[in-house]
């Protein structure tokens, strides 16, 4: 019975080690705060391609490139180089067709839901969200899990390398206007330079029909070379 109790103790005492090690390897919020913002600051410093494709139901029906780059104050600025528009009528589930301006209507809806949902990652809402996250951690990745960053309801995982602290992935979940919106956002870096969102998925819904926005960002130069 002694040995017993002996080895009892023994594995209570390795699970409780376990756990505070587990404790000791989780980053300082405050410190990921910090390279987040300077990351930020680092990417404004140059200008990047941008191409975007707007699906309907899982069909293209746009897609648009342009030039990025930081303007004065922070503001970010995007020249379109390039539209191209598919022919061809949007039907919606029921069989009836999508007038042009309806189109236009559920292009704007989603692009709009974009620009919402990028709010996201702004170095602002993104620290609050890893100041109340819980993390989990393996050997590799440390996944950090959000609720109530900017709405009620919202979630936030950013997924990141371990050792660095770079930035893997991130996905959010909101609403807009009682519609459902995702971002799936898969993150690049640039060679002795700063991280990026190198790939962006948001999809939502409008009158019955599936909408996805995909945005790749790519050719990043340092402005002023």
């Amino acid at each position: 019975m002694n040995r017993l109790k002996t080895l009892v103790a023994i594995a209570v005492m390795t699970a409780m080690a376990g756990t505070a090690s587990l404790a000791q390897e989780l980053p300082d919020s405050r410190k990921m705060a910090v390279g987040m913002r300077k990351n930020q600051e680092e990417l404004r410093k140059y200008s990047w391609n941008s191409t975007v494709s707007f699906q309907v139901d899982g069909v293209q029906r746009r897609i648009d490139t342009y030039t990025m780059r930081y303007v004065m104050g922070g503001m970010l600025q995007n020249m379109q180089i390039s539209s191209n528009v598919e022919k061809g009528k949007i039907r919606r589930p029921d069989g009836s067709k999508f007038s042009k301006k309806e189109q236009e209507a559920a292009h704007e809806f989603v692009l709009e839901a974009k620009r919402q949902v990028d709010n996201y990652l702004n170095p602002m809402f993104a620290e609050k969200a890893v100041a109340s996250a819980t993390a989990m951690t393996n050997e590799e990745t440390l996944l950090l899990l959000s609720r109530d960053v900017i709405t009620n309801g919202d979630t936030v995982e950013i997924e990141l390398v371990k050792s660095s602290l770079r930035p893997l992935s991130a996905k959010i979940t909101t609403s807009i206007d009682d519609s459902p919106v995702e971002l799936d956002v898969t993150f690049g870096s640039i060679d002795y330079g700063p991280n990026h969102p190198a790939r962006s998925i948001t999809t939502t819904e409008w009158q019955g029909m599936k909408l996805t926005i995909t945005t790749m960002n790519y050719n990043y130069a340092k402005q002023g070379r």
